[in-house]
């Protein structure tokens, strides 16, 4: 007989939620600068392409729509239906957690990392910057709150 899965703590949701928007703008963004490499659309300033590592604004795009859209989509799936995928569980450096609630983790943390590195490279261009500065410790924040992380604790180790 399976076990009942309790109801979702309101984490488990604002989870979710921030998942599913930071994946909605990752896809916007990194199709705009996949369709525009330039950067004009989005209102890039164009001496920001000098200091890029990449001769346009192509490669970033598709980085973005990889880990800002792709993960948190797949992230987010995972912790709706809780898939039993063995291939995830190797990335996973929390055993006692199920995998996904360990990328969620991971997302917050590649989230402050790219705008990081992105503040340093490039510098700040507006307010999307902070925004997502502080968006990626939201993330991090949710996911670490103790009722979403004994949610998705996997039961034989309760």
């Amino acid at each position: 007989m399976k076990k009942a899965v309790s109801p979702k703590p309101l984490g488990v949701y604002l989870l979710l939620f921030l998942l599913l928007f930071l994946a909605i703008g990752g896809i916007y963004g990194g199709m705009m600068l996949i369709t525009d490499p330039s950067g004009e659309k989005i209102q890039f300033p164009p001496e920001v392409i000098e200091r890029l590592p990449f001769p346009d604004y192509f490669i970033p795009g598709i980085i973005l729509i990889l880990g800002m859209s792709v993960l948190p989509l797949l992230t987010t799936y995972a912790l709706l239906f809780r898939p039993n995928w063995k291939w995830p569980q190797f990335l996973n450096i929390y055993p006692e957690q199920y995998w996904a609630w360990t990328f969620a983790l991971y997302t917050g943390i590649i989230l402050a990392i790219w705008i990081n590195v992105q503040i340093l490279i490039t510098g700040a261009i507006g307010q999307i910057q902070p925004f997502y500065g502080l968006y990626a410790v939201a993330l991090i924040i949710c996911s670490l709150l103790p009722k979403v992380m004994r949610y998705y604790r996997l039961p034989e180790t309760i």
